[in-house]
């Protein structure tokens, strides 16, 4: 063979190994390792905030086809082209979007099977604000706290008496950002402090939630400052974030407020579930196979690091819509929503896994029926051949979705050999496979 043949020839072979090795991954699963146990997988049913109507088409389907068990939805406290005396007092309950609310309320535990409701408000009437002037950083007159507790205490008890829905959350929407109403830690406390025993001697459950923040950098420390008056502990519910703004954050981020909610045996929601709050100001941008993939790898991270019991989903109305407004079409985002709705739901305990490859996502449970789920994220543009072992299975199924292929199902594709198994990933793919 000539020297030139021979060197084609050994950088040939070199190209061949060097790519099987890029395209190799081993994913570790241990059972015994387990993490939290999923409660929910739920959504956001907003658009009282953004409109004259509680419920849309959007929201009607995916109630129909996910039954979330936890819901979080708008109450509008400042309504649009109307004045505030011709609501105020007794006659806000009657407005006819606020009974809208009440209305969709009702009709999602009567015919969805909702168990938990969350409320939040994301703005009140410029009469009890400080400085009416301001769009944003708004902070209510401490002067008009009762007002505003009075407020939610009518919606809450008609909510209870008279649509049979309690309601088990409340929140102002993002209150450390205050992109509509601010409030600091101290001024969460005394408002807190207010409501906690106006709802508690009416009768009602309503807890806080803890922090709402709008993102995930910060929510300890918000949180802890909160946490650190004793008094209004009885009226805190699960530590609750936003993970807007977090797609490059680290992952010991997501792990520290795992980490606080076991240290104050806290549930950890997290209430928005998005990767980017300003989407909708690009055309489309939900309806691209990108914006499917990066929701999916925040979905993991969620669920994976900070050890999420509850998450709602941004959101199953028509805003960052996962389908069209005509139900025609379903975006990329519906079918990443799907893998979580179908196969990490209730019940399902989390357990420790560990990927080789961080470009390769994975993510392992134990559902309540004892079958075992194994998700993995591949956000290389090349097809990966992971090698799994931890989860024993003679009938394992898959559901792949790609850019060609939203919703992909694979019977019975492989079984376990000597504790192992080795499973196919296409480019950019995100997978669930069901060890049965």
């Amino acid at each position: 063979m000539k020297t030139s043949s021979l060197t084609i020839f050994i950088l040939y072979l070199i190209l061949i190994v060097s790519t099987a090795f890029a395209q190799k991954a081993s994913v570790q699963i241990f059972p015994e390792i387990k993490r939290q146990v999923i409660k929910s997988i739920g959504g956001n049913y907003c658009q009282a905030n953004y409109s004259q109507h509680a419920a849309d088409a959007i929201g009607d389907e995916t109630l129909k086809q996910f039954r979330p068990t936890h819901v979080r939805v708008a109450l509008p406290m400042r309504l649009r082209n109307a004045n505030f005396e011709d609501y105020r007092g007794v006659n806000y309950t009657k407005q006819p979007l606020v009974v809208e609310v009440l209305d969709e309320l009702k009709r999602m535990k009567n015919e969805f099977g909702v168990v938990n409701f969350t409320i939040s408000v994301w703005d009140v009437p410029d009469e009890l604000i400080a400085d009416p002037t301001k769009k944003a950083q708004r902070v209510i007159k401490s002067e008009a706290y009762d007002e505003v507790i009075q407020m939610l205490t009518d919606f809450f008890l008609k909510a209870k008496n008279e649509y049979g829905v309690e309601i088990d959350q409340f929140s102002f929407n993002e209150s450390d950002g205050g992109y509509q109403i601010i409030f600091s830690p101290e001024a969460t406390i005394a408002f807190v402090k207010k409501a906690g025993l106006k709802f508690e001697e009416a009768g009602l459950k309503t807890k806080f939630l803890l922090a709402d923040t709008a993102q995930t950098k910060g929510t300890v420390e918000f949180a802890t400052r909160i946490m650190a008056d004793p008094s209004i502990w009885k009226f805190l519910g699960p530590l609750s974030f936003h993970c807007w703004w977090s797609e490059n954050i680290p992952d010991n981020e997501f792990e520290r407020i795992a980490g606080f909610g076991k240290a104050w045996n806290k549930e950890v929601w997290c209430a928005e579930l998005g990767f980017d709050a300003m989407a909708w100001q690009i055309k489309d941008m939900n309806k691209s196979y990108d914006y499917a993939l990066r929701f999916a790898k925040i979905s993991h991270r969620m669920i994976k690091y900070a050890e999420v019991e509850v998450s709602l989903y941004w959101t199953w109305q028509n805003n960052y819509a996962i389908m069209s407004a005509d139900l025609q079409e379903k975006y990329p985002s519906y079918f990443v929503t799907r893998h979580q709705v179908d196969f990490m739901n209730t019940g399902t305990q989390i357990v420790h896994s560990i990927s080789s490859d961080p470009e390769i996502m994975a993510i392992s449970g134990i559902r309540a029926d004892g079958s075992r789920i194994l998700q993995l994220i591949n956000m290389k543009k090349t097809a990966v051949t992971a090698e799994v072992s931890g989860f024993e299975s003679q009938n394992i199924d898959a559901t792949s979705t790609t850019e060609s292929s939203n919703w992909e199902i694979q019977k019975n594709i492989a079984k376990t050999k000597n504790g192992k198994v080795e499973l196919l990933l296409k480019s950019e793919s995100v997978n669930t496979f069901v060890f049965n």
